[in-house]
């Protein structure tokens, strides 16, 4: 699957205070026979730092900062029991591995490396940091395709299941349930220029065509609001969409997908799942969805085993957390 240029890491700041420059190290948790460091806790917590001061009321950020310490002191916990078991499987990864993983994120992001830093640096990461980072997800991916992907089958009755109860079936009034994605430019999205993101919304709508995720797709890659949905953005009726939106799904039969259009920042595609006009409603046919509700069932039984797996993991282990 897809390896995303934004890290998938939480990063909050670690006290309500500054931390000092000058910062005595110590223990603040044991993970079997390793431990993890305040400075390692400072050092998850500093890209966000200034963020977070930012964009949090200043009458609720002690409540923030202390709630979020725990939760990176768990990430990285988390983190620190996957590496254990990998390396109880023999599994490792060298930095060939993460040297190859990096290429592969700067050609997909359609950068160079003078742009990856830059944009390392705008995230206020070290690119050591990020290098640490892509090394455990690559271990972490090694270790769940050992554990868990091999486990996982995703029947047709199940797909089938998924699309008779479910897919586009949201249409209750007339109108279009859509899906949409976007790229963007000029400090909305992760392309530096006009051509990049245009460059990157061909390469997203290559990879839907493919047979990808579209509502993965819009996850993982989508500058727009509506990714946290995976795209979706519910059900419209034609005249309540803007010009370039009705131009791009005039004709368009339920289960395709619109061919790129600009916006005044972005370059977006948009994905018909169903369509009402009156009694009449049409969904997008069942060969045109079934690997793509294939590909969805499959991620969201690898989140749910592996959560699962990582639970089982912290129940064996022996964790002393002592911030």
């Amino acid at each position: 699957m897809i390896k995303y240029f934004f890290i998938l890491m939480s990063f909050i700041v670690l006290l309500p205070g500054s931390v000092s420059a000058e910062l005595i190290d110590r223990i603040v948790a044991v993970v079997n026979n390793d431990v993890i460091t305040l400075s390692e806790l400072y050092e998850e917590s500093e890209p966000t730092f200034d963020k977070i001061r930012e964009t949090v009321p200043a009458d609720q950020v002690n409540t923030a900062l202390h709630k979020a310490r725990k939760d990176i002191l768990n990430g990285l916990i988390d983190r620190m029991l996957v590496a254990q078991k990998a390396e109880d499987s023999g599994l490792s990864v060298n930095d060939e591995d993460v040297d190859a993983a990096i290429d592969r994120i700067i050609s997909q992001n359609n950068t160079t490396p003078q742009g990856f830093r830059r944009e390392l640096a705008k995230m206020g990461l070290s690119e050591e940091l990020y290098r640490k980072k892509i090394k455990s997800q690559i271990l972490q991916s090694k270790l769940i395709n050992y554990e868990i992907r091999s486990k996982i089958v995703i029947t047709d009755e199940k797909v089938r299941k998924y699309y008779q109860e479910s897919f586009g079936r949201e249409t209750g009034a007339d109108g279009y349930h859509l899906l949409q994605i976007g790229c963007c430019w000029g400090g909305k999205g992760r392309s530096e220029s006009k051509i990049d993101a245009e460059k990157r919304a061909e390469q997203l709508r290559a990879m839907i065509l493919e047979g990808e995720s579209f509502k993965e797709i819009a996850k993982a890659y989508s500058d727009l609001s509506s990714a946290a949905d995976g795209g979706d953005i519910g059900v419209f009726k034609k005249n309540e969409l803007a010009q370039y939106m009705r131009d791009a799904i005039e004709g368009l039969r339920p289960g395709l997908v619109s061919q790129i259009f600009a916006t005044p920042s972005c370059f977006q595609f948009v994905k018909v799942l169903s369509s009402r006009e009156g009694n009449v409603v049409e969904q997008a046919p069942f060969d045109s969805v079934k690997e793509e509700i294939r590909n969805l069932l499959y991620q969201q039984e690898l989140r749910e085993n592996f959560d699962k797996w990582l639970r089982q993991l912290r129940g064996q282990a022996y964790i002393q957390e002592m911030l």
